[in-house]
């Protein structure tokens, strides 16, 4: 969170700047003062510098969590730029003061001349203060430097980089998904569509084995021998159409070297148009209904009965393929499913005699996973191996308090952040802030919204926007990105309630760390950097 929060912040920060750097020069006395006659020059100069630092916070959003020197950059960089929002929330206010006391304009000013708000004194504070943060966000503008964070178009916060998941084995044994499999073969199989081509989309949390599940259908033998052409790509989070036909037409088997790049998407569709096609896009991210009509109109010359099958953690990703797509919800494993998964993972043959302490432990640990096959999978491989007073180690602990699972190349964490890394940033702090919230906690609507608006998260684009209602479209982005799930609905069908997944909620801790906190008094609390915390109830009770 602290990093969305900081571009929003810095935002709002060059606004604020910009007006103030756009005011008069002020009194006569403000225009004697040397160090004054010099504040918009210092105000210009602090605006740079935030300009600047703004420019690599993407680039230091996704190293920190690999890069300890990265998180504690953005750690003084938090600590500075509240600062910075602090001293122009006092000189704001300060200016309405002086605009709201009563007289003319002279009296107005012996008033204030006189007063404890001597405005002499306050302009020479600022002036001071300005110069003192300045120099601070220098330094830390140089040091970004030294950290050789990169450059970044404003809005590419919302599209994070990440390594492509690795396509599962054909043979892979997998559990809880065979009636899954079954509902979309029978998707993929049926002809009930009126367009040549139709799409159906497999929807859910990273970790879930959408991927798995479409990879199970695909090597299907009823399913390979109803379509005259498969192919699968993994086009993950860079969409670039021309080098997406390339792959298409390689996977086609279709020579196309020696040909003009403007000769392959009618190549594409002359290719596609000879056969009833599947196609498997694992992975997509795209949202841009522009950049996929530039790939989706050389799709529809398939014959009859052609199917495309998206994988993708995103309603929104599934509606811009295609308005009408059929949309299969994946939901997480059942708990004898996830324990059956554990064992196989956790011992040799999938099978072992447990003790009901270790089965105690076990049975816990699977419970946290929520259903999601990758967490599963993790904790099974971690324990394989283990003797009983290793498995103790483990005993009554969170995922995101184990190492190994926290921090490891691909593992849960790894799975969960590259979902947030393509949230655009004005969704990243409203996600983080549910964090404020305890596990299993049933968020109500309406509240969300407004402490969300009260917290200034929400942004409107012509200071004309209904801001509960902009709230509204934020949330129903992240139950749409499926960073949310709907727990309630009210008689008109709309979201009244919803809930977060525990893993979600590892996450939205693991962004929000040493911003926000839940205090519950039983243990030490540092409050240093905290901007945001919550209390137990069992504390008022």
């Amino acid at each position: 969170m602290a990093e969305a929060a900081l571009f929003s912040l810095a935002t709002d920060i060059l606004k604020s700047l910009a007006t103030e750097i756009a005011k008069p020069a002020g009194s006569f006395f403000f225009r004697q003062i040397k160090l004054l006659r010099g504040a918009k020059d210092e105000l210009r100069s602090l605006e740079g510098t935030v300009q600047a630092i703004r420019a690599v916070l993407l680039d230091a959003e996704k190293q920190q969590w690999d890069k300890h020197q990265v998180k504690l950059w953005l750690k003084r960089l938090k600590d500075v730029l509240y600062d910075v929002q602090d001293l122009l929330d006092d000189v704001a206010t300060e200016d309405l003061r002086r605009e709201v006391t009563p007289g003319n304009k002279m009296s107005k000013s012996v008033r204030i001349f006189f007063s404890k708000s001597n405005q002499l004194a306050q302009r020479l504070k600022v002036a001071n203060k300005i110069q003192e943060l300045r120099r601070t966000l220098d330094e830390i503008e140089n040091d970004s430097k030294l950290l050789k964070l990169e450059l970044h178009p404003e809005e590419t916060m919302a599209i994070g980089r990440g390594k492509k998941p690795e396509r599962p084995s054909p043979d892979a044994k997998i559990i809880g998904r065979e009636e899954d499999k079954m509902k979309i073969k029978q998707l993929l199989l049926s002809s009930s569509s009126n367009k040549s081509v139709s799409f159906v989309a497999i929807v859910g949390k990273g970790g879930l084995g959408k991927t798995a599940l479409a990879r199970l259908v695909y090597d299907d033998g009823e399913v390979k021998e109803h379509f005259g052409l498969k192919m699968w790509v993994c086009v993950s989070d860079v969409f670039d159409v021309n080098s997406l036909i390339k792959e298409l037409l390689k996977k086609a088997n279709v020579d196309c070297q020696g040909r003009h790049d403007e000769d392959l998407p009618s190549l594409l569709r002359e290719t596609l148009g000879r056969k009833k096609y599947l196609l498997v896009l694992d992975d997509l991210w795209n949202e841009d209904r522009h950049e996929w009509l530039k790939l989706g109109d050389w799709l529809e010359g398939g014959q009859w009965g052609s199917k495309i099958l998206v994988t993708t953690r995103s309603h929104e990703v599934a509606k811009v393929t295609n308005a009408r797509s059929v949309i299969y919800d994946l939901r997480g494993l059942s708990e004898d499913e996830s324990w059956n998964l554990f064992k196989k993972n956790a011992f040799e043959d999938g099978e072992e005699s447990l003790d009901s302490e270790q089965e105690k432990i076990g049975r816990d640990l699977v419970k946290k996973c929520a259903g999601v096959p990758l967490a599963v999978r993790t904790i099974g491989s971690l324990l394989y191996g283990k003797k009983k007073d290793e498995w103790l180690c483990y005993e009554g602990r969170e995922l995101l308090d184990i190492p190994e699972i926290a921090e490891k190349d691909g593992g849960i964490m790894e799975v969960l952040k590259f979902s947030y890394d393509h949230l655009p940033s004005r969704l990243k702090h409203c996600f983080a802030y549910c964090s404020l919230f305890p596990k299993n906690y049933v968020y109500d609507k309406e509240m969300v919204i407004h402490l969300w608006v009260a917290e200034g998260f929400i942004e409107s684009h012509n200071g004309e926007d209904n801001l509960e209602e902009v709230a509204d479209m934020y949330l129903s982005e992240l139950l749409w990105r499926s960073f949310l799930d709907v727990e309630r609905k009210g008689k008109d069908g709309k979201v009244i309630a919803f809930k977060m997944h525990d893993l979600m909620h590892d996450l939205a801790q693991k962004v929000a760390e040493g911003e926000c906190e839940i205090v519950n008094f039983e243990g030490r609390h540092n409050g240093r950097g905290i901007r945001h915390a919550s209390f137990t109830s069992e504390f008022f009770s």
